[in-house]
């Protein structure tokens, strides 16, 4: 695996609850690779896999998901945030009682077992403080999941499989969730695998994460369960031709539960609908940023997509360049969550608008 060094000073104006990687070229002047390369990155692919991935898109591959969180930081008390690791490694593990793994592959079983495994991490040895003397992440929670009906054995396999070749020299305990297992309140359908690594490598070289990473992880993931016969895709959302963001999965389990009457609405979700009619309100209808660099985006996919349609046909392929051209044709209209929010408060203010009216025109409806 590539090592990691620490970015300078974060950008002005930019913030980030996960520290971003940054590659160096190696020592005797090599560029070192970055996580996805080597077969797996988008760039530099040959024809013949841009093919393959065109394939997979229009035919809408699943796609895998990969979601990292940061463990709690090092605070006054950097035992709490020990602990709370320990805590975790218990819950996904249902105490000790679901199969896990540790990263050489050994099972562990039950709370003791567990409880020996994270004593071993020596947690209280890594560095608790970056240079600019911020709290750092003692470890990193990563979630790989596929839709439901993926056999949940294979997909284990796959990331055992990705977890050898990326976090080697790391320390690392993997567990796999079904709907019938996973300790959750209201467990998803789809199987999943937990995996907690340590930030710190065995020579102390620490980890940091970037959005370009995870892109490198879907893909050499995606490869891995391909390799085992279950169809993979990994895309971004602006090559799916997807405008909405996907929901934070806490807050999906919030507003799942408050539909259900069991809970109070996502206060995260009010707070964006007040903002969309407040900007309604002040009439701030104009293009936002992410709106614009959205539609950049789509431009360009769109471009990239027209190009090797004339290549398929060049090469006789006919029917993946009109699958293609359907596939650009059947992309939705871009749109953002404030948008639709306004559409329905718009929406809204007219129905009462038009029951007024008609109860106006009424006396003996009032």
């Amino acid at each position: 695996m590539a090592k990691h060094e620490e970015l300078g000073a974060t950008p002005q104006g930019r913030r980030s609850g996960i520290r971003r990687l940054l590659y160096r070229p190696s020592q005797d002047g090599r560029k070192e690779t970055r996580p996805g390369e080597g077969g797996y990155s988008r760039h530099g692919r040959d024809w013949s896999a841009i093919k393959e991935q065109l394939r997979r898109t229009v035919s809408r591959a699943p796609e895998v998901v990969i979601k990292v969180k940061g463990s709690r930081r090092s605070s006054d008390d950097d035992r709490d945030a020990i602990a709370g690791i320990l805590r975790y490694m218990m819950y996904i593990s249902r105490n000790g009682r679901l199969l896990t793994f540790s990263e050489q592959g050994e099972r562990i079983d039950g709370q003791s077992a567990i409880r020996e495994l994270h004593a071993s991490w020596d947690l209280d040895m890594q560095r608790i403080r970056s240079g600019r003397g911020e709290a750092l992440h003692p470890s990193f929670n990563i979630i790989f999941s596929m839709p439901s009906k993926t056999d949940p054995e294979t997909i284990l396999e796959a990331v055992q499989a990705f977890a050898r070749q990326q976090f080697q020299g790391h320390q690392y305990v993997m567990v796999l969730h079904t709907q019938e297992t996973d300790p959750a309140d209201d467990p998803p359908a789809h199987p999943h695998v937990h995996l907690v690594l340590r930030a710190e490598d065995e020579k102390g070289q620490r980890i940091y994460i970037r959005k370009g990473t995870l892109r490198g992880w879907r893909e050499m993931l995606a490869a891995e369960l391909r390799a085992r016969g279950i169809e993979a895709n990994a895309t971004s959302r602006a090559e799916r031709g997807k405008a909405f963001k996907s929901v934070d999965g806490a807050e999906w389990h919030i507003e799942k539960r408050a539909k259900a009457g069991k809970g109070k609405p996502s206060k995260a979700r009010a707070m964006r609908v007040l903002t969309a009619a407040r900007d309604l309100e002040q009439g701030d209808v104009a293009p936002k940023p992410w709106e614009v660099a959205m539609a950049a985006r789509r431009l360009d996919v769109v471009q990239k997509l027209t190009q090797s349609v004339v290549r398929l046909r060049q090469d006789g392929d006919t029917k993946l360049a009109d699958d293609v051209e359907r596939f650009i044709r059947d992309m939705p209209a871009l749109d953002t969550e404030q948008r639709a929010m306004q559409r329905a408060l718009v929406k809204q203010v007219q129905e009462r608008l038009q029951q007024r009216d008609q109860t106006a025109d009424n006396p003996l409806q009032k």
